[in-house]
């Protein structure tokens, strides 16, 4: 299953920088995203990035441990193997959930953020309960519109004000 949803940035997407964005994302600001997100932390280890948190969506709480697999500065994508989600607060079950986002050019001044999250489950049944206990996707669908939401005016606040220029613009310049 995946969901994706698109925010209009008024910002030039050569401007943002999606892998610093992440990387230098604390605690408090990850947990002003949503309501439903209750903590992270992050780390390097051997030069990769980790991120580890926990989220209530619906109800299910759960708990992902996202190692970036691909970034760029307009392109993330995470991926957590071992998420462990807690179906009505109670009974765990292993999924796999991505979490992607690109950052796309409208035209010189604009950009388009796209987010996309889903969840892989181990097996048909555990896909359905999930399906059923979710609302057929309302609770994933409502939490990305939230997060999502608040990521992209984010992104626009720290790339538009008193910003350093991003590699592809000191490689423009000479």
């Amino acid at each position: 299953m995946r969901m994706t949803k698109k925010f209009k940035l008024q910002i030039a997407a050569k401007n943002v920088d999606l892998y610093k964005w992440v990387t230098e994302m604390t605690p408090a600001e990850y947990e002003s995203f949503s309501k439903a997100h209750k903590a992270m932390g992050s780390y390097f280890e051997d030069g990769e990035f980790y991120m580890v948190n926990v989220e209530n969506m619906g109800n299910e709480m759960i708990v992902q441990h996202y190692q970036l697999k691909e970034h760029t500065e307009d392109h993330l994508r995470f991926y957590s193997d071992r998420t462990e989600a807690y179906i009505c607060r109670w009974i765990p079950a292993i999924v796999g959930v991505p979490w992607e986002m690109k950052v796309t050019p409208i035209d010189n001044y604009s950009c388009e953020l796209s987010c996309t999250i889903g969840a892989d489950f181990p097996s048909r049944l555990l896909a359905f309960a999930a399906w059923i206990n979710g609302f057929g996707g309302f609770f994933m669908r409502k939490h990305l519109v939230d997060e999502g939401g608040k990521f992209a005016k984010d992104i626009e606040k720290k790339f538009n004000n008193g910003r350093k220029p991003n590699s592809r613009e000191v490689l423009q310049q000479h």
